[in-house]
């Protein structure tokens, strides 16, 4: 298995999750061995046989959100890996209402994303709060905070070979920026182009804040909604890296890093 970050997808939003205009499969992190997951929207199981990715080695599933755009094929990755259940194997790294649902006294005010049957598969889940730490092996996830419209994370993957920072979705806050300082990689969920105000997202001006203030060694944007789509997400990662002073590049389908090549520098 190499060391490397595969993108299934590049989109984010109602509008994506519909059209597929960008596919909304997350992205696959392969390193020291693990293959790593991370949220698996609608297509994914298809973008990562495009890829020639097989989820059948998928080790960890992170799931930072309930939304659908971030969550939609949990469950059938967790049957891939398992083959239906005859294997007990993956561990999963969510959030409670991922997984348990979120009950108002004897009620669901929402279902759970993982379905009762796939929590079995599975041969473990932590639910994480942001600052929580969790260690798999050679591999650190921190879970770090976020300002979203529900209940989510996002992580600092700390390695033997370097750190990778995934900011989840978000709207823009002082202390984002500190939670990433020291990773190599930074990988951002940009909704907008411009200064255009989402207020549970990123823009690209707020992109900017945060690459110029936590100095990763390369930035990644991803998760575009329509508008990023019609400014151009290659145009927006260009400005990003003129005035940030960071190599930043637009995610694709497609779109692989080398870790072994970028860490080695």
């Amino acid at each position: 298995m190499k060391d490397q970050i595969v993108f299934l997808g590049s989109g984010g939003s109602r509008v994506m999750l519909a059209t597929q205009l960008l596919p909304t499969g997350g992205f696959v992190i392969q390193i020291l061995g693990y293959q790593i997951w991370v949220d698996p929207g609608p297509g994914a199981l298809f973008q990562a046989k495009e890829q020639k990715l097989s989820a059948q080695k998928t080790d960890i599933i992170f799931v930072s959100h309930p939304h659908l755009d971030h969550s939609a094929e949990l469950n059938s990755i967790v049957d891939a890996i398992t083959i239906g259940g005859i294997k007990r194997k993956g561990i999963l790294l969510s959030v409670n209402s991922v997984v348990n649902g979120i009950k108002e006294k004897d009620d669901y005010k929402e279902f759970p994303i993982l379905l009762k049957r796939y929590k079995e598969f599975l041969k473990a889940i932590y639910v994480l709060n942001p600052s929580d730490k969790i260690t798999i092996g050679p591999l650190t996830f921190i879970a770090t905070k976020t300002a979203h419209d529900c209940e989510e994370i996002g992580f600092r993957l700390e390695t033997p070979l370097g750190n990778i920072g995934y900011v989840g979705d978000t709207g823009y806050f002082p202390e984002l920026p500190k939670q990433f300082e020291n990773c190599k990689i930074l990988i951002a969920n940009v909704l907008r182009p411009g200064s255009e105000k989402w207020e549970t997202h990123l823009n690209s001006a707020n992109a900017t804040e945060l690459f110029k203030a936590a100095k990763p060694q390369i930035g990644i944007i991803t998760n575009f909604g329509m508008k990023m789509l019609k400014a151009n997400p290659i145009s927006e990662a260009r400005e990003i890296t003129r005035t940030s002073g960071v190599p930043v590049f637009a995610a694709r389908p497609g779109t692989v890093i080398d870790l072994r090549t970028l860490f080695v520098h």
